[in-house]
């Protein structure tokens, strides 16, 4: 007999997307709804994964993450115009 109690954890929730994750058995779901006017959340995709892949799924992320986070940071420093030239120094 299988155990099919599902574990559901917050959503993230933004003003018009709500990310939602659910295990049941061995299977993480992830849903994707989105808030319509006089509907409410109406689900947009669902992503079923094998719990092994999670941790996958979380490197990915993390590698994601890490990729943005570095262009932020080449943008905001490099926001110099290259045709400027600083003046030298002197001592």
């Amino acid at each position: 007999m299988q155990n099919n109690l599902a574990v559901k954890f917050a959503p993230i929730v933004s003003d018009e997307k709500k990310l939602e994750l659910t295990l049941i058995d061995k299977q993480a779901i992830i849903k994707l709804s989105t808030w319509i006017e006089d509907l409410g959340w109406c689900g947009q995709k669902t992503l079923t994964l094998e719990a092994e892949m999670l941790d996958d799924l979380h490197r990915v992320i993390a590698s994601a993450r890490q990729k943005l986070n570095s262009k932020k940071t080449e943008t905001t420093e490099g926001n110099k115009p290259s045709n400027v030239l600083e003046f030298p120094v002197f001592s």
